[in-house]
Parts: C-alpha cells; sequence; structure tokens
C-alpha cells in the first residue's frame, strides 16, 4: 500500500513559548499540501538524495509540516524583536521553555523530520515536542508507523518507532 497523493496532507501545530520577559506565545498553525510559502522560508529541509529520481531537488517546500515549523520559528522571531540570523543566538536565551504538538495527517517526510530535528537543535529549551498522525487513511486502510513514500518520492512519512495513541500514532521528541 502507499500513502495517498501529497497535496492530501494537513498539518496542525499547536504551541505554547515562554520567555524571559513578556507573555507566552501560543496558538495554532493550521495548514495543507500546496499553500503558499512566501511566508515561512526559515528551514529547508533535505533535498533528494543521490541516485533518486529527483536527486538535489528540493520537493517538499510544500509540506504543511515544514510550513508549520517555519511559522512557528518565524512568530518566535517577531515576538524577539529579531530579524538579522547572526543576533538570533544572542536573543535565543530569551526563549526559556515551551511545548509544542504538531498533529499531521501522513507524519513526517524524510525532509520534514530534519527540519523538526533543526529546529529542536536551534531551540533546546522546548522541553516538549510531540508529533502525532493517523493510524488509518480516509478509506480505513491501516497505515503503519513508517509508510513508505510511493511513486518518485524518496523514503517515508512518520517514524519507525512512532507508538500507538489514542488511535494515532505518536512519536514524542522531547
Amino acid at each position: 500500500m502507499t500513502t495517498a497523493v501529497p497535496s492530501d496532507n494537513r498539518a496542525i501545530l499547536t504551541y505554547r513559548i515562554s520567555f524571559t520577559a513578556g507573555p507566552d506565545l501560543d496558538g495554532t498553525l493550521d495548514r495543507l499540501s500546496g499553500s503558499d510559502t512566501a511566508d515561512s522560508s526559515y528551514y529547508h529541509g533535505l533535498p533528494e538524495p543521490k541516485g533518486s529520481v529527483f536527486a538535489g531537488q528540493y520537493r517538499h517546500t510544500n509540506d504543511p509540516e515544514k510550513q508549520t515549523v517555519n511559522l512557528l520559528a518565524n512568530a518566535i522571531l517577531e515576538r524577539l524583536g529579531c530579524d538579522d540570523d547572526h543576533y538570533l543566538a544572542e536573543i535565543l536565551a530569551q526563549v526559556t521553555g515551551g511545548s509544542i504538538a504538531l498533529y499531521s495527517d501522513k507524519g513526517p517526510c524524510h525532509s520534514c523530520r530534519a527540519l523538526i530535528r533543526q529546529f529542536l537543535k536551534d531551540y533546546p529549551m522546548i522541553a516538549s515536542f510531540v508529533v502525532t498522525y493517523r493510524k488509518k487513511d480516509g478509506r480505513g486502510n491501516a497505515i503503519r508507523a513508517l509508510e513508505p513514500a510511493g511513486g518518485n518520492l524518496h523514503g517515508s512519512y512518520g517514524y519507525e518507532d512512532a507508538v500507538e495513541a489514542n488511535g494515532l500514532w505518536c512519536k514524542v521528541l522531547r
């Protein structure tokens, strides 16, 4: 079984980020594959690997997981008043904690998993980052924790070591 076409993926990211001063930043970001990405470009994910049909291309620009994580990073930087990457390292200490829950229909692909790892590396003070995704497709067919991408896409969706929680696959990253 292969997953549905890439354009039918939805990601919902719910977050609460704490700072040394001022109010918490909290909210929900909801994106669909193919949404405009003009405001979401801090993290790029990974290009397709050598030997794949689309080697070197960034095929995951419109993935909603990528978009929501980028939009959250943008919101944090705006809250901190940062518009310069060189200044970023100095002001990240103002982020004192937080929790993030990312729901995705398919689970993140190889590129989005790398993007999430980079985000967590940049924001080590985030205490909780939980990814959940569906165990069944729209027709009720089972989806494995790590589902092959299918078609000309490289890799897979989800996490091999995800566990079942409340009828969904769940991976706790922190």
